[in-house]
């Protein structure tokens, strides 16, 4: 009878921030080869540091202040006021709040629009302070184990 059990990665991203720990599961009866744990888990570690990188180009690339639920709050407030108050009579000034929150929080148009909406508004601000702290997305370790195993599989017969 096989066993399962968990295997454990310790990723160190760069100097100066949190290492990263991970885990996937193997099964024991899969009798896998030392290489192809090897090599999961130097995909999993790319994986990471291309994460890492992606974020640190957004970081970069950004214009203007940061988005926080606060800022979010006081733009879906302002946009509120001129449709509802005003009857949908000021669709113009509420274009003029899209662009501003556009051009001082580097937000996208998409964005603007949902967040003067009040819709998402959380994601978005999750995915702002993931880019200013260079705060890595989880990586699906499980996924990656699964797909090497099938390759590893498919190869060997």
């Amino acid at each position: 009878m096989s066993k399962v059990f968990e295997h454990y990665l310790h990723i160190e991203i760069e100097k100066g921030y949190e290492p990263i720990i991970t885990s996937y599961v193997i099964d024991d009866g899969w009798n896998l080869p030392v290489e192809v744990v090897e090599r999961i888990d130097l995909k999993i570690q790319e994986s990471y540091l291309q994460e890492m990188r992606r974020l640190k180009t957004l970081h970069n690339e950004h214009k203007g202040d940061w988005l926080t639920m606060d800022v979010a709050r006081k733009y879906e407030a302002k946009s509120w006021i001129y449709r509802v108050l005003y009857d949908y009579q000021n669709i113009h000034q509420v274009r003029e709040i899209e662009r501003e929150l556009q051009e001082l929080y580097g937000v996208t148009e998409l964005e603007a629009v949902n967040i003067l909406n009040g819709h998402n508004v959380k994601d978005y601000v999750e995915k702002y302070h993931r880019i200013q702290y260079l705060i890595p997305a989880a990586i699906n370790a499980q996924e990656i184990c699964d797909d090497l195993v099938d390759e590893y599989f498919e190869m060997v017969g």
